[in-house]
């Protein structure tokens, strides 16, 4: 699912801001199962960074890496090969800031560390049963952040994250230093596919593309969340659009929910955007008594007004964004997205 993103004005690119997109499918050495979605995935969120309606990063700014950049014989990349994405930030890292924001996006086969809660690693193409070749893509993350490279990080991860008490994730050889002073300042998104000891999961849509059901959520979150009163969509409000709009992706696919870690204190704003005009929507009370109040919540879930119900179908003039609407004192609710859903019964 390739999204096109409109363009309504030319903005300077983030010059300020860098990215490591990452896709393997292919694994065929190890037993695991070849995927379709990675590369896929890798290649759209690629297309979001160089957009300027999206991440408006300039090209040399983004390393990317994908198993379909070589030969299926050859078995590629290592550890090695997609480590050296990593190898700019951690030199020139050890002596201080390197800029503002870092997006990493890997997509493929995953898994846990058996000893630590947090850490995800994702599987080389030339892993084996016995030699789990992989890169410790959350250490790398943190080692970044702790040393306050950036002001920012950003990591979408789109992997499974099984735990397998003989696969532990090897620390890489990176230096070895106390940090900076300044890496409680660094504002961070972790967005994991699944939490830990669960399967990510993808599949074909309605283009014949094969896709990360999690990566195509997130890009949708990316391109719908509205702004907040400053026109600013924040980490908070991507947060809450992703896990209430994964089911539209999963289509018949049975998901376990993402996990996304974020400072609400320090957020993150990913973009700005002006507030669309408000579109009608139709709301219809089944049943009606004549004495439902309704309560109307934004894409936080905060309350952001009431209303009596003066008849059994009324209609609310909202602005796009993904919202709750409740029938008091009653179980009765149903969360729905401004635009796509211009009638909904409650």
């Amino acid at each position: 699912m390739f999204f096109n993103f409109k363009h309504r004005c030319r903005m300077m690119s983030n010059k300020q801001h860098y990215a490591i997109v990452i896709g393997i499918n292919d694994y065929p050495l190890s037993g695991l199962q070849a995927l379709k979605g990675p590369v896929n995935d890798a290649e759209d969120f690629y297309a979001w960074l160089r957009d300027s309606a999206g991440g408006n990063l300039p090209e040399s700014n983004i390393q990317r890496i994908l198993s379909s950049d070589f030969r299926a014989e050859d078995v590629l990349p290592t550890p090695n090969q997609v480590e050296s994405l990593f190898e700019p930030f951690i030199v020139n890292g050890v002596q201080g800031r390197y800029g503002e924001r870092l997006y990493i996006f890997a997509a493929g086969h995953g898994f846990g560390d058996p000893a630590d809660i947090g850490n995800t690693a994702l599987y080389a193409a030339n892993a084996k049963r016995m030699f789990p070749w992989h890169i410790a893509v959350t250490d790398y993350v943190e080692w970044l952040r702790r040393h306050a490279v950036f002001d920012e990080i950003i990591l979408i991860m789109d992997c499974c994250r099984t735990v397998n008490s003989w696969h532990s994730i090897r620390e890489p050889q990176y230096v070895v230093s106390a940090g900076s002073p300044a890496a409680d300042k660094v504002r961070y998104f972790y967005a994991f596919a699944v939490g830990r000891g669960q399967v990510a999961r993808e599949r074909s849509f309605a283009d014949g593309r094969s896709s990360g059901i999690f990566t195509q959520a997130v890009l949708d979150a990316l391109r719908v969340t509205g702004p907040d009163e400053q026109g600013r969509v924040t980490g908070s409000l991507l947060k809450n659009q992703i896990h209430n709009s994964l089911d539209k992706f999963a289509g018949n696919a049975s998901i376990e929910p993402p996990e996304i870690r974020l400072d609400s204190f320090r957020d993150i704003t990913f973009l700005r955007r002006k507030k669309a005009a408000a579109l009608p929507v139709q709301v219809d009370l089944q049943p009606y008594s004549g004495t439902e109040t309704l309560v109307l919540y934004n894409g936080e879930f905060k309350e952001i007004r009431q209303e009596l119900a003066s008849a059994a179908s009324l209609s609310l003039e909202l602005e796009p964004g993904l919202y709750k609407i409740a029938v008091s004192k009653t179980s009765r609710q149903k969360i729905f997205e401004v635009p796509n859903n211009e009638r909904i019964t409650v």
